[in-house]
């Protein structure tokens, strides 16, 4: 699973405020200055402490962030910069990049570590 999948996925799950809150979390992520790893830590953080109204909306939501997780944060190390950019939902940024700098910024946020 990709952010580019995770993301539509949760808003079918459910209008829970918290919910979208994360989706605010995830599609923030992009364009903030935060890592892979952080990205980590505090979507992990946000889920275990906040309160989703179904039990069962919050087990799909942990099974999806899992999934993305499993499959794109903790892979990266064996991952080629393209699916890197592929498993975060970035080629439209690195195109528009423009700069070796900006592409800096971008290769930083999926780096392994």
């Amino acid at each position: 699973m990709t952010l580019g999948e995770l993301i539509p996925a949760l808003r079918e799950i459910s209008p829970d405020p918290t919910v979208r809150r994360l989706i605010e979390l995830l599609e923030g992520w992009r364009t903030d200055g935060r890592t892979a790893d952080e990205l980590h830590q505090s979507v992990e953080r946000y889920i275990g402490n906040s309160w989703i109204a179904s039990d069962e909306e919050h087990k799909t939501v942990y099974r999806l962030w899992t999934a993305f997780r499993d499959e794109c944060i903790s892979g990266l190390l064996g991952m080629t910069i393209n699916e890197r950019l592929f498993c975060f939902d970035l080629f439209d940024a690195w195109d528009n990049a423009g700069t070796e700098e900006g592409r800096a910024v971008i290769r930083n946020k999926i780096d392994f570590g």
